[in-house]
């Protein structure tokens, strides 16, 4: 599906970046840049570049802190040992664990800083590259299903999630007339580390997948399946989307 592309993906040491690395690769990617702050995943175990490695497809790993601009510049300058990047997937952000009205202000601007310039940064540096390359290329960023629907515990998160969609609208704009396509997946309640070693995070998830269309979690693979959809020619008409990948989460609440 991704028809020798060569994709780079932030955050992807762990969750759902780990697991759109490795759908990338399924779906017949080209080469795979990795980046994230760490190698060692939050999960334990093998990394994914050592996951990669198995497969045979060229990969490299880099550590970037996408509130750097100069660190999304050299990020996208790796990808030109495999001609280039084709498919920029804006994959780095955080949550906070206080995220009510009470919500520390070194704390918010923190999350706005990787959720939103973070977010910014990489589609900037990836949308330069796309254009001095005269490539057609294809940026999805990941949201959230809080970026479309608002809660007493997530008042920062949402917001930046939110102004990430309206970030994904505007760049479609700008992007379309060069033929490169701006995209969000938004998942819902995905099965990643933090559902499986936080009770607390468990308790408050499970009433809503009781509620949700689906009443699953869904795997990280499955999000990994839509960002490779919207990276490849599949997808040709379509941009400035977010796309809830929520088991039905947002059309019931």
């Amino acid at each position: 599906m991704l028809n020798e592309k060569t994709v780079i993906v932030t955050g992807a040491a762990s969750g759902i970046g780990r697991g759109i690395a490795l759908a990338a690769q399924s779906h017949g990617a080209k080469a795979i840049v990795l980046a994230d702050l760490t190698e060692e995943p939050r999960e334990g175990g093998d990394t994914t570049a050592q996951l990669l490695a198995r497969t045979g497809i060229p990969h490299l790993f880099r550590r970037a802190d996408v509130t750097s601009p100069e660190d999304m510049e050299a990020l996208i300058a790796e990808s030109e040992a495999f001609g280039g990047v084709d498919l920029m997937v804006c994959n780095a952000g955080i949550a906070l664990p206080n995220d009510t009205l009470d919500l520390d202000p070194s704390d918010l601007r923190r999350l706005l800083a990787v959720n939103v310039e973070g977010v910014f940064y990489g589609a900037q540096a990836a949308a330069r590259q796309m254009l001095r390359l005269g490539k057609k290329g294809s940026i999805v960023v990941t949201s959230s299903m809080g970026g479309l629907r608002g809660a007493s515990f997530t008042v920062g998160y949402s917001t930046s999630k939110g102004g990430v969609n309206q970030m994904v609208r505007s760049l479609a704009d700008a992007l379309g007339p060069h033929g490169i396509r701006v995209n969000a997946v938004c998942p819902g309640l995905i099965d990643t580390a933090l559902v499986q070693s936080s009770p607390e995070a468990a308790a408050a998830f499970e009433p809503l997948r009781q509620r949700m269309p689906l009443r699953r979690f869904g795997d990280v693979r499955e999000v990994g399946d839509v960002v490779a959809w919207l990276g490849s020619d599949f997808s040709s008409f379509v941009t400035g989307v977010a796309l809830p990948v929520d088991g039905g989460q947002t059309a019931i609440i």
